[in-house]
């Protein structure tokens, strides 16, 4: 059960005094400074940093002890007693890929996540992996030389050997958008279904895990709402075993009874998302599914739905691409993944548009908000 006792750490050092509430007995720190006079120097925020990975590692570890061995994430079967629901959709007549579609979507409202095969080719996942170690390198080069670190990595429940890589808008990103969103696709019309049909673009990111990376506490993205705010896909860039860390997921728990349960009636705000522990009577009891997705698969999830990335024990890394988007009716507090000059750029509509300009020779809209992002670090891609 969820531990309601606190104590005081105290983290002091390099002259500073940084008080944080922390839960008893070795659970995970919400970690909210109280005071703060000044901010940290880079040494004392890498000590704060690998001190504050080490209780998240510890919790992380507790709560998937909890878990149950869960089977993989599955994609539904496709009405005639096919399964998948990937591809382009060669040889099918639009009335039975609308009936795909609408089944996809049910299945992500009934249980917070669903499976689409093959929502990548293999050439294209390829070329985004290699172009994602290039960007990753790149971005590290960037923020070393002083562009704001927030520009090119966002913040992830765990840092250690992980990061949240934001991705530009150029290349093997736009080769692999046109896949998962243009004219074919089968992810934006189920982003339509459940987000409605203005929901605006949220998300740009590929999630990294390195071997040895610990597993994630479990974890909602954002607090329960009656209406879902954000949906997002993980798109595998290789196949992705038990031993490189898949993403766990818990159906069913994106409703308010999920979540009551889950914090035992005290809900976290995103602030704190993987920051309280969870009810262990109510993880022991949950279903698992995890995301052992082939390469160019995708996991589809309500951010509400509890999940966790997990230890990698591979000698592989694992990298997640995702695209997320939000409900236009909803707001959401916290800090998406994207670089900030895409951020509240365009719908999912315009999106779909641009892509398809761009299919013609024509479009503009990426390569201006790529011109932007440029401009506001410093950095050219043709340099």
């Amino acid at each position: 059960m969820r531990c309601q006792l606190f104590c005081l750490l105290i983290l002091a050092g390099c002259g500073l005094g940084t008080a944080y509430i922390v839960p008893n007995a070795g659970l995970l720190p919400t970690l909210k400074p109280r005071c703060r006079a000044s901010g940290p120097s880079i040494s004392m925020q890498r000590f704060l940093q690998e001190d504050l990975d080490s209780v998240i590692a510890k919790l992380g570890r507790q709560e998937q002890s909890y878990l149950q061995v869960g089977t993989p994430l599955k994609a539904p079967v496709q009405k005639g007693g096919g399964s998948g629901f990937g591809g382009a959709g060669q040889g099918r007549n639009k009335g039975s890929i609308r009936d795909d579609i609408n089944a996809l979507a049910r299945e992500l409202k009934r249980t917070g996540v669903v499976r689409i095969d093959g929502v990548l080719s293999d050439t294209c996942a390829d070329a985004l992996r290699e172009c994602v170690d290039e960007e990753r390198v790149r971005a590290t080069a960037e923020v070393e030389a002083g562009v704001d670190a927030t520009t090119r990595f966002a913040d992830l429940v765990l840092l250690n050997k992980r990061c949240d890589l934001l991705m530009p808008l150029r290349g093997p990103v736009i080769d692999a958008l046109q896949e998962l969103l243009g004219e074919n696709s089968r992810l934006a019309p189920v982003f339509e279904q459940v987000a409605g049909k203005t929901a605006r673009w949220q998300e740009l990111a590929c999630l990294i895990s390195e071997p040895g990376s610990a597993p994630q506490p479990m974890h909602p993205d954002i607090p329960y709402t009656p209406v879902p705010p954000l949906f997002a896909a993980f798109v595998a860039l290789q196949d992705v075993t038990i031993e490189m860390g898949p993403t766990i997921y818990l159906p069913g728990t994106h409703t308010k009874e999920g979540h009551d349960a889950f914090y035992a009636g005290e809900e976290a705000d995103s602030d704190e998302r993987g920051s309280t522990a969870g009810n262990e009577d109510y993880m022991r009891a949950q279903p698992v599914v995890r995301g052992m997705l082939k390469k160019g698969d995708c996991a589809v999830y309500n951010q509400q739905v509890i999940h966790c990335g997990s230890a990698n024990t591979s000698d592989q890394i694992r990298r997640q691409f995702y695209v997320a988007v939000r409900n236009a009716d909803t707001k959401v507090k916290g800090y998406p993944s994207i670089r900030p000059s895409f951020l509240n750029q365009m719908s999912l509509q315009e999106v779909r548009a641009e892509l398809k300009e761009l299919k013609k020779g024509n479009g503009g809209r990426f390569e201006e908000m790529n011109l932007k992002d440029q401009a506001t670090s410093g950095f050219s891609y043709n340099t």
